[in-house]
This record gives C-alpha cells, sequence and structure tokens, in this order.
C-alpha cells in the first residue's frame, strides 16, 4: 500500500514537472514517529503560484497560498484523529517581488538570519519536524 502511495506521488510530481514551465519546489521528506506511527511529512512549493501543498504520508492534508508582501502562511488539518498544521516562512516570496521592496526585504531577513523557506510542522500543536524548501 505504501509503495503505492509513494509510486502515485512520484508520478504526480513528474507530471507536475513535465506540465508546468518551472517546476515545483520540493521539500525533502521527514519522518517523525507519534505514538508509535510513523508520519512522513512533505511539501512542494510552487514558487510561480506562490502555493504551498504539504502531505502526510503522501496524502495532501494542507494548501494554501502567499498573499502579497506576505512571508508567512499558517495552515492546519486533520489526519487520522491528529491536527496536523504548519507555521511557515518563505523569505522568497519577498525577495521575489524584486525593485526596491525586494531589495529593502532581502536586508531586512539577511538582519534577521531569515531568509530561508522552511515550514515548521506541528502535530496536537507541538512543533515535531521542520520542511526545507
Amino acid at each position: 500500500m505504501r509503495k503505492i502511495t509513494l509510486l502515485s506521488l512520484a508520478v504526480g510530481i513528474c507530471l507536475l514537472t513535465a506540465c508546468s514551465a518551472t517546476p515545483p519546489i520540493v521539500a525533502q521528506e521527514k519522518t517523525v514517529e507519534i505514538d508509535g506511527i510513523n508520519l512522513v511529512f512533505g511539501g512542494s512549493y510552487d514558487t510561480k503560484r506562490k502555493n504551498i501543498s504539504l502531505s502526510v504520508n503522501g496524502d495532501s492534508v494542507m494548501k494554501g497560498t502567499f498573499p502579497p508582501y506576505t512571508p508567512t502562511q499558517n495552515l492546519s488539518g486533520k489526519y487520522k484523529g491528529y491536527t496536523i498544521s504548519s507555521q511557515c516562512y518563505f523569505g522568497s516570496v519577498l525577495s521575489s517581488q524584486g525593485g526596491a521592496f525586494g531589495a529593502i526585504a532581502g536586508v531586512i531577513q539577511a538582519t534577521k538570519s531569515s531568509s530561508g523557506d522552511k515550514c515548521d510542522m506541528l502535530v496536537n500543536g507541538k512543533i515535531v519536524e521542520s520542511l526545507y524548501f
């Protein structure tokens, strides 16, 4: 069952990559054991549309879009009785704005050391892992 899910996910990612001019950025999967159950977190970020999709064990659990000039996105969902949420900060959202705003955002992010793209993954309100894009 798990192999079929992973194969389906791989085929889906290949189709998305083939159909779009700019392939999505895919985070490295992270595995966490909660109450004896393995939860595999994954995600992808479409830089053109500024859409983020986060999954648990290959199932899409959360999706969202970054509003203009906003590098943060908090999402939540349910997976097999667990409350799954994320706290995402994507510095590339601001730096891609270009012009004076993009330059100023880049300077501010550099001083805060927060220019990366990452999502902290929470299970039942507790941070258990971070995905980096």
